[in-house]
């Protein structure tokens, strides 16, 4: 096992950088190579991400609080079951990583400019978070839930909302025509965010 603050670069002849159920406190890795690293059930806390190359990793069943990813490189990155909680997300682009059993979870955090392009999502808990100008292009949300999140500038473009929660979200903007809809919820208050794109006032 190769202690982080080393680079790690693997290459074809060696085996990828296991961690198990390892915890991580106040880390600092800009501009690391954490490419082709493999993570399970590990614990990230006040940990930056910025700009970290995390190409090829793997991470099962981890838990990042108080993290910070800016730009992080996702390529290929397998996302499985992890949740984010108080964490600040910047420029993420999860439409990169491997669709095989990616599983997210977002809990009371902030995510600005990150995009879920064609991601599979369905049950997805989107929690007490800020959604800033993101984008969801032709992702399946069915069953996901946005529990008291605030959504301002975020686009939905063809995507598949079967059944998904919204009562008490905020700030969105979905058009009917764009989305699959069928059995979404909503409240009342918030039915405005429907149509918004028919210039229609609602007072």
């Amino acid at each position: 096992m190769v202690p982080l603050g080393q680079p790690l670069i693997p290459t074809a002849m060696q085996q990828p950088v296991v961690y198990l159920q390892k915890t991580f406190s106040k880390e600092e890795f800009p501009f690391e190579n954490l490419s082709g690293a493999e993570f399970e059930r590990c614990s990230f806390t006040e940990c930056d991400f910025s700009y970290v190359n995390l190409s090829g990793a793997l991470f099962t069943g981890c838990a990042f609080r108080l993290c910070r990813f800016v730009v992080p490189d996702l390529k290929r990155v397998h996302l499985q079951s992890a949740v984010f909680e108080e964490c600040q997300l910047s420029g993420a682009d999860f439409g990169q990583c491997e669709a095989l059993g990616f599983s997210v979870d977002f809990r009371h955090s902030k995510l600005d400019n990150c995009s879920f392009r064609k991601r599979k999502m369905s049950g997805t808990p989107f929690s007490k978070s800020v959604l800033n100008d993101c984008f969801f292009t032709e992702s399946d949300l069915t069953g996901a839930s946005f529990d008291d999140c605030s959504l301002p500038g975020t686009v939905f473009d063809r995507c598949t909302l079967k059944g998904a929660d919204f009562r008490s979200a905020s700030e969105f903007a979905i058009d009917p025509a764009q989305n699959n809809l069928r059995k979404a919820k909503f409240s009342t208050y918030n039915l405005a965010g429907l149509l918004s794109g028919y210039g229609i006032v609602i007072e």
